[in-house]
């Protein structure tokens, strides 16, 4: 993926950067940037260039750029600089090239002449040494990053780069643990902030930051936002934080901030939001708070506020497919304009009901594992209820993650059951190719991880099955070192006599009905599929 079409400035999961530097007068080495370099003046028109090897960039590949490609975009991932402090030519040349469109620095992969004041300048200057730069990600901890120790400007430069101009960046994330303001500050001296389209913060522990951006600085294009909000930071400057700011298209928020504060986040933002992610940040206390969108009523309410959404990423509740849960996929269907919907499902009971004395021990990790398994059929199901509700018919993409961040007191799990329901648990992505109700979805077994249809060695292709949560939940319950609990029977009758799991039956029957009533030569098209690709 491109850089330029990152819509949030954050580490893509599944693209992994290449860290072995190839050793000197390495047998293999000189021939391998040959061959690229003869594939760059074999190509015709290269339009953009990823590059993603730690700590080596070849002159011989720049020099090809600029003789056979010079207006390619080029993408550097993953490389450290660790030279531009002692005048490294090549690197310069590199920094300068009119061809470097985006680049992601991060200085994990070490090497011996790497030193703490060549991360402060070079992260402080290549934002305005590279002409035409428009993409800068920085990664870097507290401990490789000591602000004492910055360099001024210019020292270390040659003279040809020392006096330099604000650069244009389109997208910026600065990922510091500690002293952002003062980061964000000299980042400021750099670029000019009211060319900025995309911003990530990362996190966003004081008050400093949502303070600077509401007075200080100007973000007039910005069109992006991803921020990571610290359970210390107040819901009264987070939301001077967002209401200061222009209405975006694109917002990304993990934090602990309650229905309250996203409301009045939307209010601001809704009208023009196209893209919205909603999670719980890394450090929020989960067992205190419900999902981003575990109530109808609250995901009502975003629908109505946000007309133009288009892309949604949020947390929810799973029930076992009980009442609550077929509201809540109705009340997603009412996102009049949303063509991709991808739900973390919460399977942990509420910290509430796990004080119980009703749901008290085994009927608490009976509710979790129902509520972890799916399968195509329940897929189709959840589909149905957020489809058939939604009058545009827009949605194509539906992603369902079950997932068990919260956590429940010790007393009220049975671990060797859970954790055999966790271990088969599956992703799906359900979907359909055009807007058209009629057609019938084809539902993937993805990877929650990446997002990815499955396809590795450690996870190899199979094509599940319509009803194959039965046998998984018969599984889970009767392989633990105890005989099968009693009263599972009972449990698994009730679980198959909810909305959803009726909904799941009735809907394969008809169309299943549907199908040999219309013969073989529509099977193909009108058969709901399960495919692995």
């Amino acid at each position: 993926m491109a850089m330029g079409d990152i819509p949030f400035p954050e580490d893509d999961p599944h693209f992994n950067p290449v860290t072995e530097r190839l050793a000197e007068g390495h047998f293999f080495a000189t021939p391998k940037w040959e061959l690229l370099v003869s594939l760059l003046g074999k190509i015709r028109h290269l339009v953009e260039l990823n590059y993603a090897i730690a700590n080596t960039f070849p002159r011989a590949l720049l020099e090809a750029l600029h003789q056979y490609h010079p207006t390619c975009k080029l993408n550097i991932h993953a490389f450290c600089l660790t030279n531009l402090m002692s005048l490294d030519a090549s690197e310069m040349d590199l920094i300068q090239s009119p061809c470097l469109h985006g680049i992601r620095f991060s200085p994990w992969t070490k090497s011996n002449d790497t030193r703490p004041d060549t991360y402060t300048e070079t992260i402080y200057r290549i934002m305005s040494i590279a002409p035409n730069l428009k993409h800068f990600y920085v990664d870097i901890s507290q401990s490789h990053y000591p602000l004492s120790k910055a360099t001024p400007k210019g020292k270390g430069l040659d003279s040809s780069v020392a006096a330099f101009k604000m650069g244009k960046i389109k997208s910026l994330s600065l990922r510091f643990e500690r002293e952002k303001r003062k980061i964000l500050h000299e980042a400021s001296r750099h670029t000019d902030f009211s060319e900025l389209q995309s911003l990530d913060l990362d996190s966003v522990i004081d008050d400093d930051i949502p303070r600077a951006l509401a007075s200080t600085y100007s973000f007039r294009n910005l069109q992006n936002l991803s921020v990571t909000i610290d359970n210390s930071l107040s819901e009264e400057v987070a939301e001077l934080m967002f209401t200061s700011i222009n209405p975006l298209s694109y917002v990304n928020i993990k934090s602990h901030l309650g229905p309250s504060i996203i409301e009045k986040i939307l209010t601001h933002h809704g009208p023009t939001l196209q893209g919205l992610v909603l999670l719980p940040g890394p450090y929020a206390r989960l067992s205190a708070w419900p999902p981003k969108g575990g109530c109808s009523t609250q995901v009502l309410r975003y629908a109505k506020l946000c007309p133009r959404l288009r892309k949604l990423r949020i947390e929810t509740q799973r029930t076992a497919g009980g009442e609550d849960e077929i509201r809540l996929y109705e009340a997603y269907g009412q996102f009049p304009s949303l063509e991709f919907l991808a739900l973390d499902m919460e399977c942990t009971i509420s910290y509430q009901q796990s004080n119980d004395p009703k749901i008290f021990g085994m009927p608490a990790v009976a509710e979790i594992a129902f509520s972890l398994i799916l399968d195509p059929a329940l897929c189709l199901a959840i589909w149905d209820r957020i489809s058939s509700t939604q009058k545009s018919g827009r949605l194509r993409k539906l992603e369902l993650c079950p997932q068990t961040r919260r956590k429940l007191p010790s007393r009220c799990i049975d671990p060797q059951a859970l954790h055999t329901a966790s271990s088969l648990k599956r992703s799906y992505l359900v979907r359909r190719r055009i807007f058209d109700k009629q057609e019938l979805p084809i539902i993937i077994e993805i990877d929650a991880a990446s997002h990815l249809p499955l396809n590795s060695p450690n996870k190899p292709l199979r094509r599940p099955l319509w009803f194959e949560a039965i046998p998984q939940l018969d599984f889970a319950f009767g392989t633990v070192e105890r005989p099968m609990y009693p009263l599972y029977s009972n449990w698994r009758s009730e679980w198959l006599m909810r909305p959803l799991q009726r909904l799941a039956v009735d809907l394969l029957t008809k169309r299943r009905k549907r199908t040999c009533e219309a013969g073989d030569s529509q099977r193909e098209t009108k058969q709901p599929r399960t495919i692995v690709q």
